[in-house]
């Protein structure tokens, strides 16, 4: 695409974004073309456009597309202890199934503040691109860095996506409280929005054989007399199997999480139910963005807008944000794009430019680089070159993966 062809997108499409119903954003200000970046005519019309509802109805279908199987095809993606893992490991069972943290530099730095058992997925692109590629071993970033010549990781195929999921365990009897985000009984803290203090909780409900719509639960030392009763089936879940139990119990955040939840280590038989999804396409350099977290209320407010009727059963409980830009369209305070999941990103404090509450996804991962450097504070809008030292031009940048940065393995 040619300069020409480049305004032309651009007006056209932000001129149709005017008038566009945009979720709890501003009007989108044009933004500005990347020559360099144009690996999809119509992803990157979406971008320079800023209409969100038409990025939002791109991210539903790719999501659509992920899920609406007989199961998930994510449950055979490899998890970070494939791709991390040395060689006889790059088999290993697909999903939750093959759960295993690798050693890291630092941990995962989405779990600061409050426990949550995640764990990165990734598609057979990605897996194969990183292994071909040898991005696994900190030898080749070591290489890379040194040589210099591209300043960046092999670029990804345009098929890749990578996830990250979140998980909460559920007792096979009884109730198990869980936490619900409610933007509106949440309002912005500057130490940080953790799960653990969220204002609401709901009762968890594996044998759905209660007519009461309410319980009766505790949760860290508070009491939640009438909390609402959902089903387990309301979730994506899987079964804890033994093997699973034993590398989550080895985990010291995911132990942490079921000791909260459960009030005891995770056991065979308990159950994971799927809480959030952060979820990166490489359908452009920047790769495109997108944040799923569960909800009881799952048809209200607009982050529920333009879910497609092709996703069913417990799919259609999950709510998203979606960003194609860390900077447009502009947030509702004037400020850059937002784009976070509550599960994963509320937690963190606010050191100057607004906590993970007012984060982006995009702006986050664009200081991923080689070797590994603070993942806070929060920084919002576009990367700050002259003194973010994340972004020295002596770095290698890893393709917005900090998976790369954190989990390379010395030979």
């Amino acid at each position: 695409m040619g300069p020409s062809r480049l305004h032309l997108a651009q007006g056209t499409l932000a001129a149709l974004a005017l008038g566009a119903a945009v979720l709890l954003q501003g009007e989108p200000p044009a933004a500005s073309p990347r020559s360099n970046t144009l690996l999809a005519d119509s992803v990157e019309s979406l971008r320079l456009g800023g209409d969100v509802t038409a990025q939002r109805r791109h991210m539903w279908t790719a999501f659509a597309d992920m899920v609406s199987g007989k199961e998930p095809a994510f449950v055979h993606w490899q998890g970070e202890g494939g791709v991390f893992g040395a060689e006889a490991a790059a088999k290993r069972p697909g999903g939750m199934q093959g759960f295993l943290r690798p050693k890291s530099i630092g941990g995962d730095p989405h779990l600061i503040g409050a426990p949550i058992i995640a764990y990165n997925l990734f598609n057979p692109a990605a897996f194969a691109h990183i292994r071909a590629q040898g991005l696994y071993r900190k030898e080749t970033l070591d290489h890379l860095q040194l040589t210099g010549k591209t300043g960046s990781v092999p670029p990804f195929p345009a098929s890749a996506i990578v996830i990250k999921t979140a998980w909460w365990p559920v007792a096979p009897e009884g109730l198990t409280a869980m936490p619900v985000w409610d933007p509106e009984l949440n309002p912005p803290d500057p130490n940080g929005n953790p799960h653990l203090g969220w204002a609401r909780v709901v009762a968890v409900d594996p044998a759905n054989n209660s007519p009461d719509k309410t319980a009766a639960v505790q949760f860290i030392g508070r009491s939640f007399p009438q909390a609402r009763r959902v089903q387990l089936e309301a979730f994506h879940h899987v079964a804890v199997d033994a093997a699973m139990a034993k590398q989550l119990a080895l985990d010291p955040e995911s132990n942490r999480t079921a000791i909260i939840a459960l009030g005891r280590p995770i056991a065979v038989n308990d159950r994971l139910a799927l809480v959030g999804i952060n979820m990166m396409t490489h359908e452009q350099q920047d790769w495109v963005w997108a944040a799923f977290w569960w909800h009881d209320r799952p048809g209200v407010g607009p982050f529920a807008a333009d879910r497609p009727s092709t996703l069913r059963g417990p799919w259609r409980n999950y709510l998203m944000q979606v960003a194609f830009d860390s900077e447009t369209p502009r947030a509702s305070d004037g400020g850059a794009h937002i784009c976070f999941n509550p599960w994963l990103e509320a937690r963190f404090p606010d050191h100057g430019q607004g906590g993970g509450t007012v984060s982006n996804c995009l702006s986050c991962h664009q200081r991923a680089s080689y070797p590994a450097a603070p993942f806070l504070p929060v920084t919002r809008g576009a990367p700050n070159l002259r003194e973010d030292p994340a972004l020295a031009p002596d770095r290698l940048r890893t393709s917005f993966l900090w998976s790369l940065t954190l989990h390379a393995q010395q030979d």
